[in-house]
Parts: C-alpha cells; sequence; structure tokens
C-alpha cells in the first residue's frame, strides 16, 4: 500500500483510480477511510464552496467535487469545519439528514486536495 506523509501524519492509499475525466483517491487515516473527488471544473459551481480548485500539467482547471468520510459501512459527505484547535480540528459530515463530527488533522481539506494532487500529478496554484 503507498503511503504518503504529511507533516507529521501518515496517509495510506487504498485505491485510486480515474474513470474517463473523473478521479477518485480512497485513502486511510489512522482506522478511518476516505474518499476524494475531482472532475474537470466546466464552469459550474461546486456543491460545497470550499472545494477547491486544481490544475493538470497542461493547466486545465480540476475542481474537487465531493470528499467521504467511512461511518457504520455508510459514506458520510463533507459539509464543513466545525470548531479549530491547535493541531485539530472538528469537522461536520452529513448522513442523510444526521450530521456526525470527527477530529481529524488541522486543515484536512488540504490534506486531502495534497493527497489526490499526488496521485493525479495536479497542483495547487496560489490566486
Amino acid at each position: 500500500m503507498k503511503i504518503h506523509k504529511i507533516g507529521k501524519e501518515s496517509f495510506s492509499i487504498f485505491d485510486s483510480s480515474r474513470k474517463g475525466e473523473k478521479m477518485m483517491v480512497h485513502f486511510i487515516w489512522g482506522k478511518k477511510d476516505f474518499r476524494i473527488y475531482l472532475q474537470p471544473a466546466d464552469g459550474t459551481p461546486p456543491s460545497n464552496e470550499s472545494f477547491p480548485i486544481v490544475h493538470s500539467a497542461a493547466g486545465d482547471k480540476v475542481q474537487v467535487t465531493g470528499l467521504q468520510y467511512l461511518n457504520n459501512f455508510e459514506w458520510c459527505n463533507y459539509d464543513a469545519v466545525a470548531s479549530h484547535g491547535l493541531a485539530v480540528e472538528d469537522v461536520c459530515w452529513l448522513q442523510g439528514k444526521r450530521k456526525r463530527y470527527v477530529e481529524l488533522p488541522k486543515d484536512f481539506m488540504e490534506i486531502a486536495v495534497k493527497i489526490a494532487c499526488r496521485e493525479f500529478g495536479l497542483e495547487r496554484r496560489a490566486g
């Protein structure tokens, strides 16, 4: 299993796939599973405004379209950061109408994007 070290944390890549223009990375931190989805940005706003845009080597824009957390064999969708700490943050995940809160490393969305960039040769640009 491929491992990415970001800061003091290690993330294991369980699966990474590209189906047409859609990309997905399934990764594990501790005993928790996460998936991040990306696809070419087509100008439509993302479902969650905190989903960033990255760029391919050719300069094309690629939009993060989803971030999920596996809870009790069901995937929950990223909602927002609920609270910030010095090294961790509580992240809110939606599972239907229910909310789940998980304590994760600070800037977890950025970590997930960095993992996807490493897997697919993408880059995050300033501005």
